[in-house]
């Protein structure tokens, strides 16, 4: 009888704490994502991060972690900034150096009718890229693909550990019978209890979220090494000193990895 309503007890937490964890979820309103309009008529949807004298700083809307990206306020006609906000800027007018009567005016591109996905987006920011750019963000896609991973094993295990732990103290608070032994063992199996609830729920969440964003980063650190490879560019490079006792030469050696 007791056990059964330490059972109910353990239900009842453990409903109790994916309601919260479910208020918790709805109650985060993510932040608008602020809209680009360039002078061609291209819409840009990102996280503007700074807004310098003559550059507008952001971030993918959907690699909010990811490295900063550019663009020239003379290429921009207005901002919509996520509060509602609209900025707008003039057009510039250049002046060339000299006069060509004959040159025909250069037609601007007529705004694409359907939307740019952004794998899409990000293969031709790779297509522009230099090979210097493409392996600085091969190896920062590489190093948090690396962090994910570790963070999705570590979380794992950590959780299984906690939840194995708590099952132990459970099991070991009851008699062959199946009865509680004494009051403070229906307490260490309550705590038991509550390990299993948070190893469970952290060896999911911390696993899920880690692996998601290895195979997310890795996915793009392989992107970025085709293109590599495509170039025939090596991914990393490295020039080391190297000394010959034999005859008294020293010379440099050069590795590169495709």
């Amino acid at each position: 009888m007791r056990i059964t309503t330490f059972w109910k007890k353990v239900r009842r937490a453990f409903f109790l704490l994916l309601l919260l964890a479910n208020h918790f979820a709805q109650s985060q309103t993510p932040r608008k994502p602020d809209v680009i309009t360039l002078r061609d008529a291209t819409k840009l949807e990102v996280l503007i991060q700074e807004v310098d004298e003559n550059v507008v700083k952001y971030k993918k809307l959907t690699d909010p972690e990811g490295p900063l990206f550019s663009v020239r306020k003379t290429e921009i006609a207005s901002i919509k900034y996520g509060n509602g906000d609209v900025e707008t800027f003039e057009a510039v007018l250049e002046v060339p150096g000299y006069y060509a009567p004959n040159a025909p005016k250069a037609s601007a591109p007529a705004p694409s009718s359907t939307a740019v996905t952004p794998k899409a987006r990000f293969q031709e920011e790779l297509q522009a890229a230099t090979p210097d750019r493409l392996r600085a963000v091969y190896k920062y896609y590489k190093g948090k693909s690396k962090g994910g991973m570790i963070m999705g094993i570590a979380g794992t295990s950590a959780g299984i550990l906690v939840a194995a732990i708590g099952t132990g103290i459970v099991a070991s608070a009851t008699d062959a019978n199946g009865n509680f032994k004494s009051y403070q063992d229906e307490k260490r199996a309550i705590r038991g209890a509550w390990m299993m609830i948070g190893g469970f729920a952290g060896a999911v969440t911390f696993g899920t979220v880690g692996f998601v964003k290895a195979g997310k980063n890795g996915s793009k650190a392989t992107r970025v090494r085709r293109e590599l490879v495509k170039r025939n560019e090596p991914i990393t490079f490295r020039i080391s000193p190297a000394f010959n006792p034999v005859n008294g030469y020293a010379h440099l050696a050069l590795s590169l990895q495709f």
